[in-house]
């Protein structure tokens, strides 16, 4: 709406009160024009040819040298019913406005109301402010708008700010409104924690655009004094009482900054918010607002930059270095805590001056923090280290306790398995943090110590393979009969099964799947045990988990394998086999790319599907550094490939492996070569770790079985026997393949994983957060602080996951939740099967809005992070106190 457009609008209304009015109110305007700026649109406005009809019947009389008299007595005895408008320049010399003694027309004024003024400013809040706003507050608006002229000479944050106020803003709310329209911020986002916020996020990124917006609109004053009541900041230098901040000379100390704030913020923060004799209740504000922003994702970035940028010039880093792990982990402001915690881990893992226990009791405490993302790989690889030793140190233990063949395998299945593990989680780990100097010590005290462990676990086992007469373990599941025992009875039940075989899927990594498929919702997976074939080798072990009745080494090369007289090697060889049973073979790789019609096809079409999976294995015979890394791609990949399954409606499906595998990340030392060669009537395959050949000469470097002793047919009577290297000696030969190895009877090679995969239909199978309690000591608040303890009332476990609530207090004034408190993350994540262990306490310090809650109930209330989002959702769990303290004077003021 343009000027004149204004000015009708505004005059007519006040006119148009005639109308309506019964004692004469809105006849008579009387206009001051103190700047004399509308002295030639006047005659416009009224008079037959104003352009708002209300003004057509006004007639205008200019207070020029005009006898008063005669004014008065032509509006009120010549014409007591027309309309006037009278105009005073006041702006033209002589013509000044009288003072009331002088003032002759002061019983018209007075008599007819306010007098009228058309200044940008009363226009303004006369056309753009809520109408509905009382006198008082419009007079208190008007009085922030004289002190703050420069903000409503922008067309556009006038109407910002216009859309944001309502009738009951007070002069404070409009001032943090006009700031959140300098700052851009979302429409009710007006809070000084807000308004911090933004000049944060500007500061990070040298952006000074917004406190220089706030001081050029006249409200650098309001802003400091606000954030020095509320935040209790103290303003730098000594800045007279009367004067405002934002008249303070520029250059000199006595002028606050963003910089001043965000450096006096992280200091504050960095002692806990409480300098010298002031308590932490004196900050408990800022402490809330700053907590809120650490908490919130959509800050880290900022947050990061800003405690980057202050680090060095509070001159922290002495304090850092000199202060004990135990203290340090309660830090979390800057990523030099988590750069000396690492330093010190590695150093305390290193000297074996720390137990397993504590490390992973520390990475977890260290997880939910802000710096742990850059630090990542090192506290995995910390972990995984002292979690390998912290292995080693049980499974050496329990070695001794393998009296028999049947006790050794048993023993490796339900535990041994986890010291292959944790080194292959500790070999992965090391190579991404970077080989930091000070840890390549704790790597190679390491690589000797499994080195050492499978050797001795290795000769342990050797003598309980000795006493075998014939391969195969009393109680224990052979791979032989695996389609007899798992598959055929499915089969003539007449329901559909899928068997994926991964070669070199060893035990332990098995295991890893089956963990990693029941993390998730409505997924289960159960793991066993068989015994492997011998020589544990993929032509072999393949041809076993087929339908057969015999099993023979190929007489044209005897490494080959014939299953009741058919070649069994290759897509075609096994699809003819399977057929015989109604089945088919597929590779994973062409599975993968079967769309769902095709895949649907393929299993109504059949009765059992044999997918054949080779990931782990060809990386260890091409590429064996990177054995480890393949096992854990394996283990995404089978995850794909029976979702894809059970999506062609595949309910039955087993996971198994041909061998298993023996893997050293380090040269293999001398003591682990035979410097024995094979001898016999013939040697046909020789491996690293076994041999076919003809009446093989037994020998105390070897073990030695017959084809019938390994469950195999001797064809042609050709004296057919095997050996394998004791323990884990690899043979001599050349070419590549010597950290990566199978084809042995070490429990690693022979310990075959059967995972059975299922799906549930029902809710109660889905991976749910883990459950807590709040344990409430009391009922009452009668301090400045309150600290509450909660209980993780189960451990976390398969489909238990760990969680992280965020708690506050909150008064209830209106139905509306206010935060009086600041807000706490508090992390279940415990694994621990005692309950006093999975105990966490957490400290909240009330804030100055919860004086108006004083003597009223207040509640603990709770929230967590939606999956995947950065919003929130409320839960149940709450606790009801009463708030009872003393209250003391308090100065500040909020927005």
């Amino acid at each position: 709406m343009g000027g004149s457009e204004q000015l009708s609008a505004l005059l007519a209304a006040r006119f148009g009160k005639y109308v309506e009015s019964a004692n004469g109110e809105g006849r008579i305007v009387f206009w001051e024009d103190n700047e004399g700026v509308y002295d030639d649109a006047v005659a416009t406005l009224v008079g037959p040819t104003a352009t708002n009809a209300t003004l057509r019947d006004v007639e205008l009389i200019r207070l020029t040298n005009t006898n008063p008299f005669g004014v008065k007595y032509r509006v009120l005895r010549e014409q007591p019913d027309t309309k006037f408008l009278i105009y005073r320049n006041a702006a033209e010399p002589g013509n000044e406005h009288p003072d009331d003694e002088h003032n002759w027309l002061l019983d018209l004024e007075l008599a007819y109301g306010p007098v009228f003024s058309a200044d940008r400013l009363m226009l303004i809040l006369n056309e753009t402010m809520p109408k509905d706003a009382d006198g008082e507050t419009r007079d208190a608006w008007l009085d922030v708008m004289q002190h703050t002229k420069p903000f409503f000479d922008d067309d556009d944050d006038v109407a910002a700010l216009a859309e944001r106020m309502s009738a009951n803003d007070d002069a404070r709310t409009m001032q943090a409104k006009m700031i959140a329209v300098l700052l851009n911020l979302p429409d009710g986002r007006n809070s000084l924690q807000d308004i911090w916020r933004r000049l944060l996020e500007q500061y990070a990124e040298d952006d000074d655009s917004g406190i220089d917006r706030i001081r050029k609109a006249g409200l650098l004053d309001f802003h400091w004094k606000g954030t020095s009541g509320i935040y209790r900041y103290e303003i730098p230098g000594d800045i007279p009482a009367d004067m405002p901040y934002d008249l303070a000379p520029m250059g000199t100390n006595k002028t606050p900054t963003v910089k001043d704030f965000v450096l006096w913020l992280f200091k504050l923060a960095w002692n806990d918010f409480s300098e010298g004799d002031a308590g932490p209740d004196r900050y408990a504000n800022i402490r809330r607002d700053f907590e809120g922003w650490r908490n919130d994702r959509t800050f880290t970035d900022t947050f990061k930059q800003l405690a980057e940028q202050v680090f060095d010039e509070l001159m922290l880093s002495r304090d850092i270095v000199a202060m004990p792990l135990k203290k340090l982990i309660r830090r979390s402001l800057f990523s030099e805590v988590d750069e000396q915690i690492v330093t010190l881990l590695y150093q305390e893992v290193g000297n074996e001056t720390i137990a397993d226990d504590d490390v992973q009791a520390i990475i977890r405490e260290r997880t939910p923090h802000i710096w742990y993302d850059d630090y990542r790989t090192d506290y995995e690889a910390i972990g995984a280290a002292s979690r390998l030793r912290a292995t080693l140190d049980e499974c050496e233990e329990a070695i001794d306790g393998i009296d028999s063949p049947e006790r050794g395998f048993a023993m490796y299945a339900q535990h041994l398995y986890r010291a292959d593990q944790t080194y292959r989680e500790f070999v992965r780990a090391w190579k991404r943090q970077g080989r930091r100097a000070e840890a390549s010590a704790i790597r190679d005290d390491l690589e000797l110590r499994y080195s050492r462990f499978q050797s001795r676990l290795g000769e342990t086992w050797q003598r309980q393979v000795d006493k075998l007469d014939y391969w195969g373990i009393k109680d224990v599941p052979v791979q032989r009969d695996f389609y007899r025992k798992y598959v055929h009875k499915t089969v003539d039940g007449g329901r559909k099964i899928a068997v994926i075989i991964s070669d070199a899927l060893r035990y332990e990594v098995a295991q890893s799947f089956a963990d990693w498929m029941r993390s998730q919702n409505r997924w289960n997976a159960t793991t066993e045990a068989q015994l492997s074939v011998l020589p544990s080798y993929t032509q072999l072990g393949m041809a076993a988990l087929l339908p057969h009745r015999t099993l023979t080494f190929s007489t044209n090369d005897h490494y080959g394998v014939l299953v009741d007289g058919m070649p069994s090697q290759g897509a075609d060889n096994r699809n003819a086999i399977l057929a015989k049973v109604g089945g088919a073979a597929v590779k994973a790789e062409d599975l993968m790319r079967l769309n769902r019609e095709d895949s649907r096809e393929l299993v109504k079409s059949h009765k059992v599907i044999y997918v054949f999976h080779n990931t782990i294995d060809h990386a260890g015979e091409s590429d064996e550094a990177s054995t480890f890394d393949a096992c854990e791609r394996a283990i995404v990949e089978l995850d794909g490939i029976v979702k894809k399954l059970a999506n062609a409606n595949v309910t039955n499906m087993i996971v198994t492996a041909d061998h298993g595998f023996l893997y050293q990340d380090h040269d293999v030392a001398d003591g682990e070569w035979l410097s024995e060669q094979p001898k016999g009537d013939a040697v046909w395959q020789r491996k690293r770790r076994f041999v076919i050949g003809s009446n093989l000469a037994e020998s105390p470097s070897f073990t030695t079985f017959t084809a019938v002793q390994l469950g195999l047919e001797d064809a042609d009577g050709e004296g057919v026997s095997v050996q394998v290297p004791v323990s884990i000696h690899r043979l001599r030969k050349q070419g590549s393949g010597v950290r990566y190895v199978h084809g042995g009877a070490s429990l690693p090679e022979i310990v075959v994983p059967v995972v059975r995969i299922s799906k549930g239909r029902s809710a109660a199978q889905d991976v749910r957060p883990v459950e807590f309690r709040i344990l409430q000591q009391t009922d009452r608040i009668t301090t400045g602080q309150l600290t509450v303890e909660f209980q993780q009332t189960e451990p976390v476990g398969d489909k238990v996951a760990q969680r992280t609530v965020f708690a506050g207090l909150y008064g209830v004034a209106g139905g509306d939740a206010v935060p009086i408190s600041n807000e706490v993350p508090v992390t279940f994540l415990s694994e621990s099967p005692e309950a006093r262990d999975r105990h966490v306490a957490a400290t909240f310090l009330l804030t100055s809005e919860a004086d108006r809650f004083n003597d009223t109930m207040v509640e603990l209330r709770l929230s967590e992070r939606i999956a995947g989002s950065n919003q929130r959702r409320m839960l149940e769990q709450k606790a009801d106190y009463l708030l009872k303290r003393s209250l003391f004077a308090d100065d500040g003021f909020d927005f």
